[in-house]
């Protein structure tokens, strides 16, 4: 049985199509529940509603002969609410009602969601009452979007160069107008004298007022679902440009001249209007229609059209000038800019624009009717693009030029140059000499006035040839704007000759090594090289000790460090380029020992003679005083006579080796021609008369006592003889005889000194 649920909504009439009787079907032989169900009903899925309606518990209950009563008017009641929500709701989203009545369709949305789910459970009253209630929603959401839809728009001042004036609708006057300023619906803007401004529109699509021009904006509407625009301007006088967004096919675009209305679809195209008559001009290859009365003039591509006193003439624009100067990409250094093309055989004059963008939408400068097929133009530094359209007799511009882009740079600074090559002062033994070095990339380079080839990073090389003496090597770059940087280097030419080295004679020497006494031994020398020549001094295994240069007059000077055992040394004089021209060796001793005197006999005590001869040899000594006196040294030996003074003699020798090493040695010897003092004799028997004899003798000599003294006594009668051992620091002679009787007596004694004088008693 059918199950009705309390709905909201409008009431039921008495023919409600719910309440129509259930249609009896008779069950047969083959049929099944869901192929019954879709016959009827259009929906096989509602077979449980239908065995709960007959109150049949399951498709096994079903027998052939059977009777099912279907509820086929309601079923098509609910769809038919059903189709009708959802196509009220299809129609507000085409519309945007998503975006302009969001909450109006989501419950348009929400009330069908709800009417699907009652009709799977056979709600056929709710289905409909939700399904109603659902298209309700929609149509409300349908009426909000078509109102957002259709809004005024606005426009935006791009560019301004010169003065620009615009007048609102609520404006009294005239007012100037900025970049960035907004421009509304029924707004006029107007151009004065050389000064140009661009209109942007929301679509992107802008009108280029040249000078002297007068526009009014009529009519701007957006419709924010679709990006559409329509766009409707009316041209005073004066002529623009229009550029239209090709990016949409919603734009529409009308022009109002007066007595003429434009529809165009056409996105690149010119306009002018004066006393004259109208101008058009059309670069698209979508027409321009022009409608005068009843009258359609229809302009091509590349087509133009003046329509004066109610006529119309046709012409075809002329191509695009070819540009020759500036270059494209190319860098200027100068404000003063020449800006040429080529001369157009038909053109009557010239449209020149300039611009600071490629699209052109910033323009610095528009010049119309330039009768030269050039112009100069005072711009500051930076970067420009520039466009030409020829003129025809009809005064009609036609196709832009390709377009080029320069730069205006201001530079001031000199460019880099390094010159590496060369050394400053340089002196070289080979007749030719590579100037290298390196400046910025598009510099002019000259050398000594000749132009000097450089890679594209700037590198540079050049070998030159040499005459003997001096050479002076110029580079100049020369950057694009002019400004110069010069290096010069000044090199000697100075051909390859044997060079010599000697090392000055009086330099201390000790084995044929330069001797000194200190840690560095100072070396001069001198050489046949040229003043200022590079001297190398290697070491023990060629490690460089260090580097000088050659002295006015070929002098050398430098010290290295010395030991001992000598170290060893190379001396090299370099030619300009590193070879060695000479060389020479040596060894540096450093010497702290003094030299050895060695006599060939000692010097005597005392001598008895007034020459003393002094013979021997001093090692390494390169001189030797005795006394005072420089003696000869012969291979290192020396022999001299000493002149004595009688009495005590100091002699002093002194020996000096190469490096200043003293050696001091001192001797001494007695010139004695006295014989010895005897002081005093005793003959005695000191034990008593049967001890033994003592003989002494006091008695001194500068030169010293002889250790032996003969002596002659009488011992009763009787002589005796023999020596008495003499000591020269005691200054005494004794002498010890045996025991013997008998009176004593002293016959002689003969004291001697060293040098043979004798004394007796």
């Amino acid at each position: 049985m059918l199950v009705s649920l309390p709905v909201s909504g409008p009431a039921l009439s008495q023919n409600d199509p719910l309440d129509v009787p259930l249609v009896p079907v008779e069950f047969r032989p083959g049929d099944t529940i869901r192929t019954v169900v879709d016959m009827h009903l259009n929906d096989p899925n509602l077979w449980p509603t239908v065995l709960a309606l007959n109150n049949i518990a399951s498709p096994v209950d079903l027998r052939p002969g059977m009777r099912l009563l279907l509820p086929v008017g309601q079923v098509r009641a609910a769809d038919a609410a059903l189709r009708t929500s959802l196509t009220a709701i299809q129609s507000a989203n085409a519309e945007g009602a998503g975006i302009f009545a969001p909450v109006e369709i989501g419950q348009a949305i929400e009330n069908r969601d709800l009417a699907v789910g009652q009709r799977s459970a056979g709600a056929w009253r709710q289905v409909v009452s939700l399904a109603d209630l659902a298209t309700e929603f929609a149509g409300a959401a349908l009426e909000l979007s078509i109102a957002q839809r259709d809004r005024a728009a606005e426009a935006i001042v791009s560019d301004v160069q010169g003065k620009v004036e615009g007048r609102a609708p609520t404006e009294p006057a005239w007012s100037g107008r900025q970049l960035d300023d907004i421009l509304v619906e029924f707004e006029r803007v107007r151009t004065l004298s050389a000064s140009t401004t661009q209109i942007t529109f929301r679509d992107l699509s802008r009108l280029r007022l040249n000078p002297n021009s007068n526009a009014t904006i009529q009519r701007m509407r957006s419709d924010p679902l679709t990006g559409g625009e329509v766009t409707k301007v009316t041209l005073a006088n004066g002529d623009f440009y229009a550029l239209l967004n090709q990016l949409t096919e919603k734009t529409t675009f009308e022009i109002d001249v007066p007595g003429l209305r434009t529809r165009t679809n056409s996105a690149d195209f010119w306009i002018k209007n004066d006393d004259s008559g109208a101008r058009f001009v059309n670069y698209d290859s979508t027409d321009l229609e022009i409608a005068q009365g009843t009258d359609r003039i229809v302009v091509g591509k590349n087509e133009g059209v003046v329509i004066a006193d109610g006529k119309a003439a046709r012409a075809p624009v002329l191509s695009g000038p070819v540009l020759r100067a500036p270059l494209q990409g190319e860098t200027l250094y100068t404000e003063a800019v020449s800006l040429r093309w080529e001369p157009f055989p038909d053109a009557k004059a010239y449209w020149l624009e300039v611009a600071s963008d490629p699209a052109f939408n910033v323009m610095k400068l528009s010049q119309w009717g330039v009768s030269e097929p050039g112009y100069a133009a005072e711009l500051p530094p930076d970067r420009y693009f520039w466009r030409v359209a020829a003129l025809d007799q009809l005064g009609l511009p036609g196709a832009w030029s390709t377009p080029r882009g320069f730069s205006i740079r201001e530079d001031n600074v000199p460019p880099y140059l390094a010159l590496l090559a060369p050394s400053q002062q340089a002196v070289l033994s080979k007749p030719d000499v590579l100037v290298l070095g390196a400046t910025e990339a598009n510099t002019r380079l000259l050398l000594n006035g000749e132009p000097l080839e450089a890679s594209s990073d700037g590198t540079f090389e050049k070998r030159l040839s040499l005459e003997p003496g001096k050479a002076v090597l110029s580079v100049t770059a020369v950057d694009p704007a002019g400004n110069r940087t010069t290096r010069e280097v000044t090199v000697f030419y100075r051909p390859t000759v044997a060079v010599t080295i000697a090392l000055d004679a009086d330099l201390p020497r000790i084995g044929g090594a330069l001797a000194t006494r200190a840690k560095d031994v100072s070396v001069s020398a001198t050489t046949n090289a040229s003043p200022g020549a590079e001297v190398l001094i290697l070491g023990g295994q060629d490690q460089e000790v260090l580097r000088t240069r050659v002295l006015e007059g070929g002098a050398l000077s430098f010290s290295v460090p010395a030991s001992d055992p000598a170290l060893d040394y190379r001396v090299e004089v370099l030619s300009p380029d590193g070879a060695a021209e000479g060389q020479l060796t040596f060894a540096a001793l450093r010497d702290r020992t003094p030299p050895e005197i060695i006599l060939d006999a000692p010097v005597p005590l005392a001598v008895g003679e007034d020459i003393l001869r002094l013979e021997g040899h001093v090692g390494d000594a390169v001189s030797l005083l005795v006394n005072g006196d420089e003696i000869p040294l012969n291979a290192e030996r020396f022999a001299y006579d000493v002149q004595l003074v009688a009495g005590r003699n100091k002699i002093e020798l002194l020996a000096v080796d190469a490096v200043g090493n003293v050696a001091v040695k001192q001797l001494n010897t007695v010139f004695d021609t006295d014989p010895p003092e005897v002081l005093g004799v005793e003959v005695t028997r000191p034990d008593g008369a049967s001890g033994a004899i003592a003989i002494e003798v006091q008695a001194r000599d500068e030169s010293g006592l002889r250790q032996a003294a003969p002596f002659v006594i009488e011992v009763g009668g009787r002589e005796v003889s023999g020596y008495l051992r003499c000591e020269t620091l005691a200054e005494m002679c004794r002498g010890i005889l045996p025991p013997e009787p008998g009176d004593l007596l002293l016959v002689e004694v003969m004291i001697e000194d060293y040098v043979g004088n004798a004394a007796f008693r």
